[in-house]
């Protein structure tokens, strides 16, 4: 079920403006990647990750010269952030389900994006339950909380930002 406009927009508002290289994991067909595009300045870059193949391939339409699609998982591309020909890395956005991953892997994922994360970088994550929240305290000392009621299902979207 894709996002609604107010999860959406619930998200987005902790992209900071100055924000430029953008990672999504569990970009789903879209319909968030669309909505930071919107928003990216021109010299702005964003990878896409969907290990649904045909997820993938809806994703794969989106015709932006700053967006870049990966079929892979979350936990690979994670171990390998630092290869993007990218200054830093701004945010990471997820809504992958936490609870569909087995423990190591999930603590995997935050750890990673935390270490490539530049400083005051932000790791958004949406989900419907708050299973992820204390592993993301245990690797961002900054950790804000929402629910988000005007979707199917609700959301709760955990802001982690590194300082």
């Amino acid at each position: 079920m894709p996002s609604s406009k107010h999860a959406i927009r619930a998200i987005l508002k902790h992209l900071k403006p100055e924000y430029k290289y953008i990672i999504e994991y569990g970009a789903g067909s879209g319909t968030i990647t669309r909505e930071i595009l919107k928003a990216l300045p021109s010299d702005g870059k964003i990878l896409a990750v969907e290990l649904n193949k045909k997820l993938f391939e809806e994703l794969s339409k989106i015709k932006d010269s700053r967006l870049k699609v990966t079929n892979d998982n979350a936990v690979d591309v994670s171990k390998n952030l630092g290869v993007l020909d990218w200054p830093r890395i701004d945010a990471v956005i997820s809504g992958i389900p936490f609870s569909f991953l087995k423990s190591p892997e999930r603590k995997e994922i935050i750890k990673n994006t935390h270490d490539f994360l530049s400083l005051g970088g932000r790791f958004i994550v949406y989900q419907i339950s708050l299973l992820a929240l204390p592993l993301l305290k245990k690797s961002f000392k900054k950790i804000k909380k929402y629910f988000e009621l005007r979707n199917i299902p609700p959301y709760f979207i955990m802001v982690g930002e590194k300082n």
